[in-house]
């Protein structure tokens, strides 16, 4: 009697078990079925085994037992990886996130559409960009107004006919200077307007950084300058950025280490959780109070500056996701330390043959089922 009720007791239990299960199953199967993520499951031969139908409509057909790196040669572009995020030849843009199973050799892939986001989020910058020009316009115009003034008296002297040759030449250097100078604000204005576009690369900043330095010590004109780079990162310095954009960060801040009597400049570069670069110069250095300001567009304590290069550094760090900060350096002269994010390790994908030699060792597991709304095979 005693052992009746005991069975009887256990198989309740079993089907209360059993009905939560399908409560858990049926929540599942509908969280999977509305969830915008597309969510693939793969085998530990990176198989496709099971997706979701948000995977289905933004991936196409998946085939049965099909190598996710097929489908990745098929639907993504050549370079379509980068960091984690994917690219799609449709245009569409990819958040890209993988988990390894815990009980079967296979990994869950899992990826979001972000195309949208990222358009309207470089729509928003466009326009802040935008509405910072519009505040910097009429400085930019009385900026331009006296150099503009003083070569047209320049062009005026030129232009009589009995002018001494001695009087020509001086006048003659002194527009170009003027031009010149001109020229360099309207380039730093649209590098500060350009911001961040198109053409990012998954890029490994330790190269970059020798590139720039080897051609800078080629076009610097000034051997009493000594520029030196300490490369800690082991080559592990890699991030989300365009190379022609760092140069011209880079190049500013030497211009700007030259114009106060840097006579040497040490970048260091080293990498934790992120990339940290510490570009420190013996020059004059810069004043605790005037360090919030020296990023500021037009701000600038010498006669002759432009206002605008480290106001275009700040912009092209803040653009790569980084941050950068000033301070007086224990050389007295000024100590820029920035940091940038690391790129994520591209998604790895396992060869054939190396999942055969793995599975000499562990048998394949095949994996459960998450819930009756997976495309089973």
């Amino acid at each position: 009697m005693e052992l009746s009720q005991e069975l009887a007791a256990a198989r309740s239990e079993r089907m209360v078990q059993l009905a939560e299960k399908e409560r858990l199953a049926d929540r599942l199967e509908r969280l999977l079925e509305t969830l915008p993520a597309a969510v693939i499951v793969l085998d530990g031969e990176e198989r496709i085994r099971e997706y979701n139908p948000a995977a289905e409509r933004l991936l196409g057909s998946l085939l049965f037992k099909r190598f996710w790196s097929d489908l990745l040669s098929e639907v993504a572009l050549s370079d379509g990886i980068d960091g984690n995020e994917l690219k799609l030849k449709s245009g569409q843009l990819l958040t890209l996130t993988s988990s390894e199973l815990e009980q079967t050799p296979g990994r869950i892939l899992v990826m979001l559409d972000v195309t949208e986001t990222r358009r309207l989020q470089e729509r928003l910058n466009r326009r802040e960009r935008l509405t910072a020009m519009g505040e910097m316009s009429a400085q930019l115009a009385h900026q331009m107004r006296t150099p503009l003034s003083t070569s047209l008296l320049y062009t005026s002297h030129l232009a009589t006919d009995k002018i001494d040759p001695q009087k020509r030449k001086q006048f003659t250097e002194k527009l170009r200077d003027r031009l010149q100078h001109m020229e360099r604000q309207i380039h730093d204005i649209l590098m500060f307007a350009r911001g961040d576009e198109a053409g990012e690369t998954n890029i490994c900043l330790s190269e970059t950084l020798k590139a720039f330095i080897a051609l800078t010590r080629q076009t610097l004109g000034s051997p009493n300058v000594v520029l030196k780079l300490d490369d800690k990162s082991a080559g592990e310095a890699r991030m989300i950025g365009r190379r022609d954009a760092l140069h011209g960060m880079f190049g500013n801040l030497l211009e700007n280490a030259i114009q106060h009597q840097a006579s040497e400049i040490s970048i260091t570069i080293r990498v934790t959780s992120e990339i940290e670069i510490e570009f420190i110069d013996n020059g004059t250095g810069i004043s605790k109070d005037l360090q919030q300001q020296v990023f500021d567009p037009f701000f600038t304590t010498r006669s002759g500056g432009t206002g605008l290069g480290l106001a275009v550094v700040q912009n092209l760090v803040l653009s790569h996701g980084g941050e950068i900060h000033a301070e007086q350096a224990l050389t007295g002269g000024a100590a820029f330390r920035i940091r940038f994010p690391l790129a994520m390790k591209p998604v790895q994908v396992i060869s054939e043959a190396s999942v055969m030699m793995q599975q000499r060792k562990m048998p394949f597991e095949k994996t459960r089922s998450l819930s009756r709304v997976w495309r089973q095979f």
